[in-house]
């Protein structure tokens, strides 16, 4: 979800395609990874959780090779909008550019992770993340005795870290970029708080509600349908459904 307050407007977002989940749940964590934050005593939990549940989403699926086959995909959209006459050529030879030099990057990797998962530090407190509890002194005295070090210690390391899934990073923000930004926001509405359509294939749906509207989009669906209901946050009279008409902006995202 995307919060965009400043604009009286809430934005939320639901993938149709597997990998796509996989891309914005990486992208979610993420935001617990940026080295411009240093880990401290008081948010090293949040920090070692995203990075190892980012290990985690890495190893369960190919993320590097559905990073690249999707840039592929898209640097050969690139090269059919090119022969359009109305395009912005420079514009456009930037973005391939910028694509063929992720694409340069994340070609040679081997599997993401791989050289975190023999930190020695990180080998040894991965599993204790995963335990209610698991993190005190007593469980994991080496990870006590890093959060005693100076911050410019801790932060060589993070930076280390971080540098390790950073091709990737840059890779998936791209294709992320990339596929928000080829389709617009369209008014639509939901009768009675409802809206089902059958579409092309595509992958990722973006939707714009009001702040002040007291419902909640519940998304369903694949590639080529999906259905959207509203839900109330407060129930009315034991009702959860939302069953105003309203207009909402939808973005549909191949």
């Amino acid at each position: 979800m995307d919060n965009n307050n400043n604009n009286g407007t809430i934005n939320y977002e639901y993938p149709l395609l597997e990998r796509v989940r996989t891309y914005l749940r990486l992208e979610h964590i993420l935001q617990a990874l940026q080295p411009a934050t240093p880990v401290t005593q008081q948010n090293y939990t949040r920090y070692f959780s995203a990075l190892f549940a980012i290990l985690d989403l890495c190893e369960r699926s190919d993320v590097r090779t559905d990073v690249q086959k999707d840039l592929e995909r898209r640097k050969g959209q690139l090269k059919i909008w090119a022969e359009h006459p109305d395009v912005n050529q420079q514009q456009l030879q930037q973005t391939i550019e910028r694509v063929n030099q992720a694409i340069s990057a994340i070609q040679p990797l081997n599997r993401i992770g791989s050289n975190l998962k023999q930190d020695r530090l990180l080998s040894a407190i991965r599993q204790r993340f995963a335990m209610p509890g698991g993190t005190c002194n007593f469980d994991v005295p080496q990870l006590h005795y890093w959060l005693h070090q100076p911050q410019a210690v801790r932060d060589s390391d993070t930076l280390r870290w971080w540098n390790e899934l950073a091709v990737l990073v840059n890779g998936l923000a791209l294709e992320l970029e990339l596929m928000r930004g080829q389709a617009r926001f369209e008014v639509v509405t939901a009768v009675n708080g409802m809206l089902q359509e059958s579409t092309e294939p595509l992958s990722l749906l973006r939707i714009r509600v009001p702040v002040d509207l007291p419902a909640y989009p519940v998304i369903s669906g694949h590639k080529q349908r999906f259905s959207i209901r509203f839900l109330r946050y407060e129930p009315e009279n034991g009702r959860a459904s939302f069953d105003e008409t309203i207009e909402i902006g939808l973005a549909l995202c191949p």
